[in-house]
């Protein structure tokens, strides 16, 4: 009687230790963030800014396909690296950016100015931005993606 007792008290501790491996390694692995989906796809080939004056204001379209609704904004800032690498703050129209995550690509208008015009310098300039994420994973920091399409010209002070 007392080998039955034995096996079943080594059965139930081999089935436990199971699944306690199994548990603590979804839980790591959920941390690691392999089961996570990205929040948005960006769809560079459809942004567009307009060039101006460094003292003007430029408008942006910035396009994405929204992936996930369980993350929320909780900022939003912007630069723009002119001519010659140095990088400015620029001040959108928007806060952030909302809406349903959706298969679409959905396009994004604003204008951007910048802080301190006259220290720009003329010529070929690069938007910038960086969103910061709350999401059930934690804190997540996406930027505009490295394309052309966020390229422009900024010209002399008016």
């Amino acid at each position: 009687m007392s080998l039955d007792v034995d096996r079943t008290t080594k059965l139930i501790g081999a089935v436990t230790a199971l699944l306690a491996m199994i548990g603590g390694g979804y839980t790591v692995i959920d941390k690691v963030g392999a089961f996570k989906k990205p929040i948005l796809e960006w769809s560079a080939e459809h942004f567009s800014i307009t060039g101006g004056p460094a003292d003007g204001e430029f408008a942006v379209v910035a396009a994405r396909k929204k992936i996930r609704d369980d993350c929320s904004v909780e900022q939003f800032y912007l630069e723009v690296r002119d001519a010659k690498y140095m990088v400015h703050k620029a001040t959108p129209s928007i806060a952030r950016f909302s809406g349903p995550a959706t298969d679409k690509i959905e396009r994004l208008g604003y204008m951007i100015t910048l802080e301190n015009p006259s220290k720009v310098s003329p010529g070929r300039a690069t938007l910038l931005a960086h969103i910061r994420y709350k999401c059930p994973e934690g804190e997540v920091l996406i930027n505009y993606p490295d394309h052309a399409n966020l390229t422009f010209e900024i010209g002399a002070l008016k």
